[in-house]
Order: C-alpha cells, then structure tokens, then sequence
C-alpha cells in the first residue's frame, strides 16, 4: 500500500530543517509493509537542496505563490499517487505503527473517509474522552480534527476541496464543518500516536517578523459578539483574521451552537445528510 504524505515546511534555518527532517525519518521508520511517498511542499522562495539536503527520494514543489495552508495542500493532493493521503505539519514525531491503527478503523469502517492521530501530550485530547473505546467519530477541532495531521482516502477529494480562503488560522475548523455538512465521517484514532511539536514553525516565522502575520483588519468587520467578549483573540491580527473568516462562512458563534444543536438532533434520526441543507 502506498500513503502519499504532504508536508508542509518553509525551511529557511537549521532548526526548520533538522524538525522537517525528523518528521521524514520517523515517518519512514514508523511503519514496516507500508510504502510512504513524500511531497514535500516547500515555502522558502530561496530553497537549495544542496544547502538544506533533504533524501532524493522526498519529492520538493516550490510554488510561485506565497504560502497558504489549503492552497499548498492542494498543490500536493494533485501531485499524489497514494490510496490514502496524509496532510501534515512538518513539526510531527511519528510513533510506531501509527498509520496501521488507522487502517485497522478504515477497514472495521469502510465508509470512513478522514482520520486524525492522537498527541497525549496535548491538552486537546485527555484520554479519558475515549471512554475505554478505541476511536471517536466527531468534527471537533483540536480534539476530533487534528490539523496538523488528518490522513484521508483519496476518494475523499471527489466529494470535497479544501478551501483555499484558510491560509492558516481555521483552517481545521473550516475542515470540520465541511466535512459535517457534506456527511463525511471523521475519526479519532486512540492508538495512532503522533507527537506535536506544537508552534515551533510559528514561533520562529513570528521571530523573524515574517510579513505573513502582518494582516489589516477592519475595525467594521469584526464581529460585535467577539468585541463585546474581549476575546484575546483580538490581541493576534492573523488569528482574528481567520476568525471572521470562518464566521462569515459558517455564521455567528451563536448560530453555529444553534445548527449544532439542530445537527445532534438528525443524527439522532438518522438524518445527517440534511446537514448539508443546515449548513
């Protein structure tokens, strides 16, 4: 079986380039039968391979364009071969075995189309949600949909695409609810373990004062509900960004607790599929 992993990377120091190759090497030593293509999506205008020396066999695109978190990943869902297709930050440490707990989901249910691994030492995912089960079906981020990493079929692309509007921030929610919308189920997977090394790429770009995090936002589109809150997402113009963003495609925070609301209630009835009608 082949899995085509795209990885995400902007490898512009030493720190960037010794975590994405990290990221490559545990990948490959991860599993034992299953076969791993890697595209390597690469941000950094400037990258030379004979600087930053990556295998031969890790495939390196370099768009024109600048970055963009759904736009990058549609670049190399294009460009895979793979059955199944796996999204990912390149600040992961994969654990043994952790695409083959997955498989063993995918074949007990077929239909299931989306996959995210578990990071323990998150504070998103406490084992106790697992209660003694081996996996959840849900769309919450951060604790159903981990965007840093979400291993899909391929076929999945045949009923969705990523919106590339999501740059950065909110990108997995707007995942999520696409996913809800359309009836796709998703898993969490308790025995696929991958380890996050939460916001080092972000930590080092802010560092850097990369002109990516330097957004103009208009006081007249910011929600009142998050004004009126004094939310500290208005201290960070790219988080808040990506807020109206997806509030403006998916609608207020209190009517998304409303759909939500509505949605539980057709699962009960067996009625997902008008969420995509709710939605």
């Amino acid at each position: 079986m082949l899995v085509s992993a795209i990885i995400l990377s902007n490898t512009n120091s030493d720190i960037i380039f010794d975590m994405t190759s990290k990221c490559i090497s545990t990948l490959f030593d991860s599993e034992k039968i299953i076969r791993f293509e890697i595209i390597l999506v690469e941000s950094n205008k400037k990258f030379d391979r004979n600087i930053y020396n990556y295998p031969k066999n890790v495939k390196i695109i370099t768009p024109k364009d600048s970055f963009n978190f759904h736009k990058y990943l549609n670049l190399g869902i294009n460009e895979a071969k793979g059955d199944f297709i796996g999204l990912f930050n390149n600040d992961l440490v994969f654990q043994k075995n952790w695409f083959s707990e997955i498989l063993k989901i995918s074949n007990l249910h077929s239909h299931v189309l989306s996959f995210s691994p578990v990071d323990f030492n998150s504070k998103f995912t406490p084992l106790e949600i697992f209660n003694n089960k081996n996996y959840l079906f849900g769309y919450k981020p951060r604790i159903h949909v981990a965007g840093w990493c979400i291993v899909v079929k391929k076929e999945l692309f045949n009923h969705i695409t990523l919106d590339e509007n999501f740059d950065f921030y909110f990108a997995d929610d707007d995942y999520g609810l696409t996913l809800k919308k359309h009836n796709i189920k998703h898993v969490v997977v308790k025995n696929s373990n991958v380890i996050h090394l939460e916001n080092i790429v972000t930590k080092e770009l802010k560092k850097s004062k990369n002109d990516f995090f330097e957004v103009q936002i208009y006081n007249n589109s910011i929600p009142k509900e998050l004004i009126k809150s004094k939310s500290w997402i208005l201290q960070d113009k790219k988080l808040l960004e990506g807020y109206i963003k997806f509030h403006n495609k998916w609608g207020s925070g209190r009517s998304l607790k409303i759909k939500n609301i509505i949605s539980k209630v057709l699962d009960f009835f067996s009625l997902s599929k008008l969420n995509y009608y709710l939605y």
